[in-house]
């Protein structure tokens, strides 16, 4: 099973990618609404195979979310989600270690691209 987090304050993105990854064969997802909310449940030593991480969020956004999971030593792949388009903020966040850097709204295509090449496997789209 494949296990996925997804971190966003829009429900509207959680359902459009649970929609889209339910057709997928073994992915599992986890969502929450906030960076602290993330941040619980990998202290509570929940594991994931790739985190899907928005950068715009109340309590805790997304560039602070990714700032402690690297203290805590997380090591999950994580996709930066983001409307912001500015080139210095993709630099500072590949830089810091995001995988891959998603920008809203995005197509299936690019959600699946996005995926394999952060975690490195094929996923099976489904019908």
């Amino acid at each position: 099973m494949f296990e996925m987090l997804v971190v966003d304050d829009t429900k509207s993105v959680h359902s459009f990618l649970k929609s889209i990854l339910a057709k997928a064969e073994g992915i599992h997802i986890t969502d929450v609404m906030n960076g602290a909310e993330a941040v619980d449940l990998l202290k509570a030593k929940k594991h994931f195979d790739l985190i899907l991480l928005d950068w715009e969020m109340p309590v805790l956004n997304g560039p602070d979310t990714f700032d402690q999971f690297k203290a805590m030593d997380v090591r999950t792949p994580v996709i930066m989600m983001t409307t912001k388009n500015n080139p210095d903020d993709i630099a500072r966040m590949l830089t810091a270690g995001v995988s891959e850097y998603m920008m809203k709204p995005f197509t299936v295509d690019i959600l699946f691209e996005k995926i394999e090449f952060a975690t490195g496997n094929t996923i099976n789209r489904g019908g």
